[in-house]
């Protein structure tokens, strides 16, 4: 180290008023206070935070049952082949190995700007749905405000409106999982910046009618105030195809739609979502997501073009994949709810259900779903994962996994329920 580096360092160590650790290099002293930034606080994802406990039974030699993430391939979902051909073609073709424009291909924004019905400088690529809800949020929020959220929620709305200093704010939903109007419109404040509605729902697998969606639409059109659709599900509904909350909401309501080919062409690893912006007042976004979008370069090309494939091509694989999806789905919900002390309502799209333990000895449904993990290698997420918490104790699985592999859990989680109910002291003390 120069004299002139071990300067610096003394300096900076004399400005924090700190003690050196004992350590001969001064170097390694100074490395030794770097800390993360109190906004990592805020940073959480239950989804997948459960993982590292997971794996620490796994190592005791336990069949786990993975039924946390909803990652249909990591069971026997596969993306549809024209898409992949698409990704390769561009692998080959030098042009795709570029950064690509950084709102997103040209084609594609083209694609998605026919079938979302508007012009395409009203469309972004993101990396992910999960990128543009950031984008979306860090657009709107300024500290202290709040976009207005359903209760229960996937987390990552949660954790995007703490990262930018957003207060918490979520609207009710009733016993099977449609939007509370009235509670909607008394959470509705001057700091009320939008509203959220998932459509169709994770965590619950409720779908909306329209009547429901209609009325959202009223209520938002009514505060002046845009709607943040989440449609990432829209082409996975086990019943009548779902309209989008756009073409339901008319041409007077801004509404900035979401969603990918992560989802309904399974293919979560391509990272590649997009926002769309219908209706009025939304213009100013618009730069703001270009800045956004060139701050962060482009999305990959080459999965852009298999995207490119997906919004252009018809989605001929969606029949038999529902067609799986629904016979898994009535298995898991038919076994849920011939266990003691589960109760399950049938979700109607995407690959999740949402059951609520209804006895035994849990303080919690966290504590119910460590417990079941230790027990039985099930891996779920706990209800209060999905803010915010709400009066009785629910989890989440996904119904993604074979037949069989549904049925041996289910198999297991009765046992372990008539176990726990028999001996409910006995739940902690393993």
């Amino acid at each position: 180290m120069t004299e002139s580096e071990s300067s610096f360092i003394e300096d900076q160590a004399e400005a924090l008023d700190e003690t050196f650790l004992p350590n001969d290099s001064l170097a390694c002293k100074w490395c030794a206070r770097v800390t993360p930034a109190s906004r990592m606080e805020k940073v959480a994802y239950p989804i997948r935070d459960i993982v590292l406990k997971a794996r620490q039974v796994q190592a005791t030699g336990t069949k786990m049952h993975w039924f946390n993430i909803g990652d249909p391939n990591k069971f026997d979902f596969a993306p549809p082949p024209w898409i992949t051909k698409a990704i390769v073609d561009a692998l080959a073709d030098s042009r795709f190995s570029a950064y690509a424009p950084s709102d997103g291909d040209p084609d594609l924004r083209e694609a998605i700007a026919k079938n979302e019905g508007i012009g395409a400088e009203r469309v972004f690529v993101t990396s992910g749905l999960t990128e543009g809800l950031y984008f979306a949020f860090q657009c709107l929020l300024e500290p202290g405000q709040h976009i207005l959220l359903p209760g229960p929620v996937y987390p990552l709305y949660s954790t995007i409106s703490r990262m930018f200093d957003g207060e918490s704010m979520f609207y009710k939903t009733d016993e099977n999982w449609q939007p509370d109007l009235d509670d909607m419109r008394k959470k509705i404040t001057p700091h009320t910046r939008a509203i959220v509605l998932i459509n169709p729902n994770n965590p619950t697998g409720a779908v909306y009618p329209r009547s429901a969606i209609k009325a959202v639409a009223d209520l938002a059109g009514e505060f002046c105030l845009p709607i943040i659709a989440d449609e990432i599900y829209d082409k996975l509904v086990f019943g009548e195809p779902l309209p989008s909350i756009h073409r339901i909401a008319g041409p007077d309501i801004p509404v900035i739609r979401g969603n990918g080919i992560s989802k309904n062409f399974f293919y979560p690893g391509s990272r590649v979502g997009y926002l769309a912006l219908h209706g009025p007042r939304l213009d100013k976004m618009m730069p703001a997501l270009t800045r956004l979008c060139n701050s962060r370069l482009s999305v990959n090309w080459e999965m852009q073009r298999g995207a490119l494939a997906a919004f252009t091509m018809p989605p001929s694989h969606l029949p038999a994949s529902l067609n799986k999806l629904r016979a898994r789905r009535d298995l898991m919900f038919k076994r849920l709810n011939e266990i003691p002390g589960i109760h399950a309502t049938l979700p109607q799209a995407a690959f999740y259900i949402f059951p609520e333990v209804t006895a035994g000895p849990w303080a919690s449904d966290a504590e119910f779903i460590y417990d079941l993990m230790e027990s039985t290698g099930i891996v779920g997420v706990p209800g209060a994962g999905f803010s915010p918490p709400r009066p009785g104790r629910f989890f989440r699985l996904v119904y993604l996994a074979p037949e069989a592999e549904i049925n041996a859990a289910m198999d297991k989680l009765e046992a372990f329920m008539k176990k726990r109910l028999a001996s409910p002291a006995s739940a902690r003390s393993k």
